[in-house]
Order: structure tokens, then C-alpha cells, then sequence
């Protein structure tokens, strides 16, 4: 009995043995023929080709008095020059030029006047701020409202240095963000 089980366990081990070696015989690549993979094409651009110039066309020559007859119409057909209008009359050195008078219920804007008109609105919207900030109780508010007072009343001292120095955009913007600082710290 002892034979057989060594006869059988041989058997057994050839057959791994050589599952093994076929195993790696696969793997092998000297049974498999190599690729050749070919270099890849150089890169060659070519070029965009320049677009063609265009041609200048010539300067048109004024119409004659008689246009050229054209093929398949009538000549028959004239068209009667136009007569050239009287050059205007020039002013003269000592007079000076009439003035257009201004329509009715327009209201002439110079830069002077746009500007007033914004300083008018920037002095309204720091009123309506400090109108505002007079109604809050400063002492009972927490530490960050605090600073939130204390930042809009510098922003409305910055508004007014700024309109003092002719910057009115600037003082536009500061003077909304101690506007609604304000408003914030009133609650409405």
C-alpha cells in the first residue's frame, strides 16, 4: 500500500511540476515574436498660408452731368442735374454767433451744477445718518454694536472730508455705509 500512495503522490506532484512549468513557460516572451512598434512620424507644421491681400479698389470718379447709357435700358432716360445749395453765410469777426435758445422745461446741466447736485445728495444721505444715529442708545449696546456706532460716525467723518476735498463719488460710498450702519443699529 505504501507503493501505491507513493506512486500516487508522485503522479501528483509531476502534475503540479509540470503545470508549473508550463505556467511559466507562458510567461516567457522568447516563445511569443517581439512587436516592432515603428518610431512615431516627425512632427512637421506647415505654415498657415497667408491670406491673399485684397485688392485696393480705385477712387470712384464723380458722376458726369449724363450718366452712361447702360445696356438694355433706354438712354432715353435723363436725369437732370441737381442745383448746388448757396454756401451758408459766415459770420462775421464782430458779431457773435446767435444763440439757440434753450427748450422749454429742459434744465441745463454744466459739470458745476452735477456736482452741486450730488454734494446736495451726499449732505442728504449724511443727515438721514446722523438723524439715525441719534436715536440709538449708545450704553446698553453689546461691544461689536459698539464698534459698528463708532464706525459709522467715522464714516461720516469721511464723507465730509471727502466733499470738503471735491471727491463726491467717494463720499457717496462712505456716506451710504454709515447710512445703513445706522439703520442696522436702530433695526429698521
Amino acid at each position: 500500500m505504501q507503493t501505491l500512495l507513493r506512486a500516487g503522490l508522485l503522479i501528483v506532484l509531476a502534475g503540479t511540476v509540470s503545470s508549473c512549468a508550463s505556467a511559466s513557460a507562458k510567461g516567457k516572451s522568447a516563445d511569443a515574436p517581439a512587436l516592432n512598434v515603428p518610431p512615431p512620424p516627425p512632427r512637421m507644421l506647415e505654415p498657415a498660408p497667408e491670406p491673399p491681400p485684397e485688392p485696393v479698389g480705385e477712387i470712384p470718379t464723380p458722376p458726369s452731368s449724363t450718366p452712361a447709357a447702360r445696356p438694355g435700358r433706354p438712354a432715353s432716360r435723363e436725369v437732370p442735374p441737381k442745383p448746388e445749395a448757396p454756401p451758408a453765410p459766415t459770420p462775421k469777426a464782430d458779431e457773435p454767433p446767435p444763440a439757440s435758445p434753450p427748450a422749454p422745461n429742459a434744465q441745463l446741466r454744466t459739470p458745476q451744477t452735477s456736482d452741486m447736485n450730488a454734494a446736495n445728495a451726499v449732505r442728504a444721505t449724511l443727515e438721514r445718518a446722523k438723524n439715525t444715529l441719534s436715536t440709538v442708545n449708545y450704553g446698553p449696546l453689546s461691544n461689536e454694536r459698539k464698534k459698528a456706532y463708532n464706525d459709522s460716525k467715522q464714516f461720516i467723518v469721511q464723507a465730509e472730508d471727502a466733499l470738503k476735498q471735491g471727491n463726491i463719488v467717494f463720499a457717496q460710498a462712505v456716506a451710504a455705509k454709515a447710512e445703513t450702519l445706522a439703520r442696522e443699529l436702530a433695526g429698521r
